[in-house]
């Protein structure tokens, strides 16, 4: 099983949290919701083949995309989609 995660690099220097996204989480939370890609993408407020690329890993989840899951998902926190990636 192939599983994906996308690494979100906020602007900033030393000391500022990075983030990935659970691709698997996202995916499961927008099937459970929507009918089709095209409806999800719709509720988010992005195109289909925006919301198709970050979910296949082509391309990073930006600000419209974190706005729009959440705002399409009312009560889904950043924090249950989302998780820190630790610097070693």
């Amino acid at each position: 099983m192939l599983i994906l995660c996308i690494i979100i690099y906020p602007q900033g220097g030393a000391g500022v949290p990075r983030y990935a996204m659970d691709n698997k989480k996202v995916e499961r939370l927008i099937y459970a919701n929507y009918k089709s890609l095209r409806k999800a993408a719709a509720a988010m407020g992005i195109s289909h083949s925006y919301l198709s690329k970050v979910l296949a890993g082509r391309r990073e989840p930006g600000r419209k995309f974190i706005d729009g899951i959440l705002a399409a998902h009312k009560g889904i926190k950043f924090e249950e989609i989302f998780y820190e990636v630790k610097n070693d």
